[in-house]
């Protein structure tokens, strides 16, 4: 079974304003508190709502000027701006460990550069 964690980066959609403040995320369904894993899945504090990063959508709030979410509020993120999300929010995550995140980093990758939608 993956370990969890909870979900505290940036918002991962490339070109948002959001991209620069940290944010803990909560499931739009069930406004459970978004965990990610090392298999690179984010599921929701029930684990009702499970899937590949790659299958989620975000939305970070932000609605000023030139933000991202103003036209279309849930957008997928792509590899760039999930690693930057990442590169900003996995240092908060010292609990995991090298290997975990490691790990987790690997699997996004594959997600992402293996179009695995």
């Amino acid at each position: 079974m993956p370990t969890r964690y909870v979900l505290k980066i940036p918002c991962p959609i490339t070109g948002c304003a959001g991209q620069s403040k940290l944010s803990q995320w909560v499931c739009a369904k069930d406004n459970g508190t978004m965990y990610v894993d090392e298999d690179g899945f984010l599921s929701c504090y029930s684990n009702n709502h499970r899937a590949k990063i790659i299958y989620w959508k975000f939305d970070c709030g932000e609605r000023g000027s030139g933000s991202k979410h103003n036209y279309e509020r849930y957008q997928s993120a792509d590899l760039e701006g999930f690693s930057h999300a990442m590169a900003i929010g996995l240092p908060h995550l010292k609990e995991a460990g090298a290997v975990w995140v490691t790990k987790l980093i690997q699997s996004v990758e594959k997600q992402f550069l293996n179009g695995d939608r």
